[in-house]
């Protein structure tokens, strides 16, 4: 009886154990992997024909809106960067799309092309988190 005894003590400790010790470890903590993307950044753009700048506000998702200007003209400008920061963004008239962007991104600086398939013209762009 007393062996009955001190195999069930020594069972039930056993899984107290068990599942105290799972209950000790904390979760590791969740990074944003957009937050290093996250802020407003501004820079220029060159090619064919034109020139100019453009500014884009990333938020928390790693989305972007903006604008990108010239002495003739100022278009919306919509994107996204990924986790591993390649950036796509489209520049819109109205509701036209006009062209798009294309690059890369680090924590403080980004550079690409851009086109305009509608204005037949293309060019290189490059920026910074201010």
């Amino acid at each position: 009886m007393m062996k009955k005894i001190l195999v069930a003590f020594i069972l039930t400790t056993g899984f107290l154990n068990i599942s105290c010790s799972s209950d000790d470890h904390t979760p590791e903590e969740q990074v944003n992997p957009y937050e290093k993307f996250k802020g407003t950044w501004t820079g220029i753009f060159t090619g064919d024909t034109e020139g100019g700048t453009w500014t884009a506000t990333f938020d928390a998702n790693g989305k972007a809106t903006g604008t990108l200007s010239s002495s003739s003209f100022s278009f919306d400008l919509k994107g996204q960067v990924s986790e591993n920061g390649t950036i796509s963004a489209e520049y819109y008239m109205d509701t036209t799309l006009v062209g798009e962007m294309n690059g890369t991104m680090t924590e403080n600086s980004a550079s690409g092309t851009w086109e305009s398939s509608l204005l037949n013209i293309q060019g290189t762009w490059s920026g910074n988190k201010k």
